[in-house]
């Protein structure tokens, strides 16, 4: 079976993903339920415990088709949907040695809104779930240490250091040359970058859920690394081929296109 270098499937991405070849990586950046205005996709459910089992289906149908799964959401969701992981490892439904492996990276953005009545979010949870074998890749994300930068010490070492696990990245305003302006909702292309170069090596498959404006198409596409980007708006998906040049494919013909991808 031939991994297609970079695709973007017009579909809903739950009926989408079990007909895919398994990936070393999945990212998901799911809708957060505030009533964005997005093309051909409504982000409003009716019971917000109707979108957190929503929440929650995305992320255990994921968790069986990748070695390392990425999940940016909304703060406003965290004690609910770390409270319906935990309870997955209590009933069995998750892997104890996948739970326990199980972490939260946190994306301090720069130009956030500004809230006069209370301090306004500055950050976005990412949560990285992945199984212990996976292997990842940190000297790939190395970035210069203070030792460097700062203090011109010589015991620094002329690589760098691996960065923590707080990630600081402007959010991609209007005036922003990498802004798509046809969409409301983008993460920024350095962001996907550290993420796949930490998951993923030249070659390996990554799956994005929910492709929006196809920066992971856009990424990977620089970094040598397949990507299948699932987007369920048409307009989008058309918008994403344009651009990057790349095929667009119906839903209808996935299983024709990996033939043999889950035998």
């Amino acid at each position: 079976m031939a991994i297609k270098d970079n695709v973007i499937i017009c579909g809903d991405c739950l009926e989408v993903l079990p007909k895919l070849p398994r990936a070393k990586m999945i990212f998901a950046d799911p809708p957060d339920n505030l009533g964005l205005k997005y093309e051909g996709f409504k982000d409003e459910w009716d019971d917000i415990y109707d979108y957190l089992d929503w929440l929650l289906w995305v992320t255990k149908t994921t968790l069986k088709r990748c070695d390392v799964f990425w999940l940016s959401y909304n703060r406003i969701w965290d004690y609910e949907l770390k409270g319906g992981l935990f309870a997955w490892e209590r009933e069995g439904l998750l892997p104890k040695e996948v739970f326990d492996d199980i972490r939260t990276f946190i994306w301090r953005f720069t130009f956030g809104q500004h809230n006069k009545y209370d301090c306004g979010n500055g950050y976005r949870p990412i949560l990285r779930i992945k199984h212990p074998s996976a292997i990842l890749y940190p000297d790939a994300i190395r970035v210069p240490s203070a030792r460097q930068t700062l203090y011109n010490d010589k015991r620094a070492n002329p690589k760098g250091r691996v960065p923590d696990d707080v990630w600081e990245f402007s959010r991609v305003c209007g005036t922003f040359k990498e802004k798509r302006r046809w969409h409301p909702n983008q993460h920024p292309e350095a962001l996907l970058e550290r993420i796949i170069k930490l998951s993923c090596k030249p070659g390996d498959l990554m799956i994005d859920m929910f492709a929006g404006t196809g920066t992971s198409n856009r990424v990977c596409k620089r970094l040598g690394v397949h990507c299948i980007g699932i987007e369920i708006s048409r307009f989008y998906c058309e918008k994403i081929a344009e651009e990057n040049q790349i095929e667009m494919v119906e839903a209808k013909d996935v299983e024709h296109l990996f033939a043999g991808a889950n035998k």
